[in-house]
């Protein structure tokens, strides 16, 4: 095919978004203008998953659900071929040798790029580690990035755009910055002068709710489109991308599908991120400890959907400067889409990787109220409520199938004598901010002590 994109991370909510994009603008264009994915697996867990794309030839439906339970069947055709790389990184060489592959799009999640609190990468992660001392077995998307891009520059097939679609702020600067900061550390000064010169890592805002398909889905949509799919995805009827045009080499014209090409990623990255994003961390961990089961439930149960308003009206959308929508449109339109009971997003996809999100949807929020001589009281009743969630977690009286591959960094404070000092006193967590507003902290405490009180309680 004459233009591809390769594709990091092969999970649902790429298969829901950005292929769905690249779909909707196949069938809109003259055939010589398409474009294609090549889907790569980086994760052993996940190649049950590449081994049925592979059999269905890439192809896999989408079910649309609105709040309203209006649905909308699609088969997506975007995704030409997978790759599983997870053990054998060799395996994507063909693909970046290729000068008809114009552009990398990544998922990997927020916690798969090994940051600290100050952006920059962790050399000190052991997986980081790892990928520094064996380049010829990576573990990190670092370790297959550059793998790929000295392929790339070796075969002299062209420069390349290299785009995150990850929740992170300014995720294009952070990815370059962390990248070459891995280059620096093996010591490869000849593929970073090559990356920059050829290499841009535009910043993008990514935005549709795709929860993990229930186990009916599969035969559900087999016997409504009448052909066997044993992967298809499910996804609420909303969908945004706004890309920042800083592109090395050819990317498809997606303003004919929506997307928005834009120099002011920053300010729709913030308003989601804040807004979407930290009242799905914050409500997330009160849910469960609720024994919610998806997240709409949340949405029904009145405290905390006043929680929730009074977090984004007097401590979220104050904290938005130029924003680019209207704040409390796109607020009301949030909380309909958390509602949306068809979709019924579980609270175990949301609440994961929960310690590398905090800095990224709630701390600057926290801080933006601090700095202002505002003391947020429901950031500090929802905080207190997620620290509460991973102490009955990690004391084995939570039944919840938690995931975070940086739990480690939580069990620090949770196994000491005086969890809650070492919580409040972590700079993963608060990088300084509890140490710089003592008031804050006190108010902190007590909300922490008074809930995990009233939790035992209640046993």
């Amino acid at each position: 095919m004459p233009n591809r994109i390769i594709h990091f991370g092969v999970g649902s909510f790429f298969r829901g978004h950005q292929a769905y994009y690249i779909d909707r603008y196949n069938r809109l264009v003259e055939p010589n203008e398409r474009w294609y994915y090549t889907g790569v697996n980086l994760r052993a867990e996940s190649r049950g998953l590449i081994e049925a794309l592979a059999k269905q030839n890439g192809r896999y439906h989408l079910k649309k659900i609105s709040a309203y339970g209006d649905i909308e069947i699609r088969k997506i055709e975007a995704l030409e071929s997978v790759i599983d790389a997870s053990d054998n990184v060799g395996a994507i060489d063909g693909l970046f040798v290729d000068q008809d592959t114009k552009a990398l799009t990544i998922t990997v999640t927020e916690g798969g790029y090994y940051l600290t609190d100050t952006n920059d990468l962790n050399l000190n992660d052991p997986e980081v580690a790892w990928d520094i001392a064996h380049q010829d077995q990576p573990k990190t998307v670092y370790g297959y990035l550059k793998h790929a891009l000295e392929t790339r520059a070796t075969s002299n097939a062209g420069a390349i755009t290299v785009l995150t679609c990850d929740n992170l702020r300014d995720n294009g600067t952070v990815l370059e910055n962390a990248f070459k900061q891995y280059l620096s550390a093996i010591q490869d000064n000849e593929l970073l002068e090559w990356v920059n010169k050829h290499v841009t890592f535009p910043c993008c805002m990514v935005d549709r709710i795709t929860p993990v398909p229930p186990p009916n889905l599969a035969q559900e949509l087999s016997m409504v489109v009448g052909e066997k799919d044993d992967c298809p995805i499910m996804g609420e009827d909303f969908e945004q991308w706004v890309i920042e045009d800083k592109f090395a080499a050819g990317f498809p014209s997606l303003e004919k599908v929506g997307v928005t090409f834009s120099n002011q990623v920053h300010e729709f990255e913030e308003t989601k991120i804040r807004i979407l994003n930290g009242g799905h961390f914050l409500l997330s961990y009160v849910g469960a400890l609720r024994e919610y089961q998806t997240f709409d439930e949340n949405m029904f149960d009145d405290e905390l959907a006043e929680w929730l308003k009074g977090y984004h009206q007097k401590e979220v959308i104050p904290t938005i400067a130029n924003p680019p929508v209207d704040l409390e449109q796109y607020r009301q339109k949030i909380v309909e889409r958390f509602g949306n009971s068809h979709i019924a997003d579980s609270i175990e996809r949301i609440a994961m990787d929960s310690v590398s999100k905090f800095p990224q949807f709630i701390l600057p929020t926290v801080r933006f109220n601090l700095e202002r001589n505002h003391m947020p009281k429901y950031a500090i009743e929802l905080i207190a409520h997620w620290y509460c969630f991973l102490e009955r977690f990690h004391n084995g009286k939570l039944a919840f199938n938690y995931k975070d591959p940086h739990f480690n960094k939580a069990k620090q404070w949770l196994e000491s004598s005086d969890h809650v000092t070492l919580f409040l006193k972590n700079e993963d967590v608060w990088q300084g901010l509890t140490a710089q507003y003592p008031d804050f902290s006190e108010q902190m405490r007590a909300k922490i002590q008074d809930q995990s009180k009233a939790y035992e309680e209640q046993q």
